[in-house]
């Protein structure tokens, strides 16, 4: 349970990012691969051979736009400091993010036009990753690992089969199961990882929505 909290802790700022993101819809340029490639060719083709500071991206902005200035509202009244236990005296202050209800600040990500799928297998209905589908995730560790400035955005895709809400769900339960198969097995920094759901909303180029070639998972630089 303590694990868990810990965990969900250090993930703050990709869970945060997950949640600006998952309105994001864009295809790009994807090159989807049915066997592991090298770190080498894994490199080449997300960047396209010109680094990372010459990397083609689109800069997105995420959350919601600045709303037009109205009147001030009358300042409320003072509400009474709350009780503090002795125990927790002289803590330091605890920042509490924002009620669902209110906007999400702007935040803007550079993210790459090319993209790398991998038809990682799950567990049928589950986002247990099976054997089989290591060696993908061994490559992009080994990306990882070769240059620590490389940040990754990890998309989950679906294909139509079932319903739109559950496909999303499950996208984006995989798109963590990868995250953190990164992060047991291979001590990636959480922070270099940014998870994604997109369900069956973006079928691959020229393949029915329905054609299960659309399970997969994808891989962007992000910046």
């Amino acid at each position: 349970m303590f694990a868990n909290k810990r965990r969900m802790r250090e993930l703050g700022l990709s869970v945060s990012m997950l949640l600006l993101v998952s309105g994001f819809a864009w295809g790009g340029d994807v090159t989807v691969y049915e066997k592991a490639p090298s770190v080498e060719e894994l490199q080449q083709k997300l960047t396209g051979g010109q680094g990372k500071k010459k990397l083609r991206t689109r800069s997105i902005v995420f959350g919601d736009a600045p709303a037009p200035q109205q009147e001030a509202p009358a300042p409320a009244a003072p509400q009474p400091a709350a009780a503090v236990a002795p125990s927790q005296q002289g803590a330091p202050a605890v920042a509490y993010a924002p009620p669902p209800s209110a906007p999400a600040p702007q935040q803007a990500m550079q993210v790459g036009e090319r993209a790398i799928a991998f038809p990682i297998n799950f567990r049928v209905n589950s986002s247990e990753v099976l054997p089989e589908s290591v060696p993908f995730i061994e490559s992009i560790a080994g990306l990882m690992q070769k240059d620590p400035s490389v940040r990754l955005l990890i998309e989950g895709h679906t294909d139509m089969s079932g319903s739109a809400a559950r496909n999303t769900a499950l996208s984006r339960e995989r798109a963590f199961s990868v995250m953190n198969y990164l992060i047991d097995h291979y001590r990636v920094d959480p922070m270099r990882l940014v998870p994604v759901g997109k369900g069956f909303s973006e079928p691959l180029g020229g393949m029915e929505p329905t054609n299960p070639k659309n399970r997969r998972v994808q891989f962007r630089i992000i910046g």
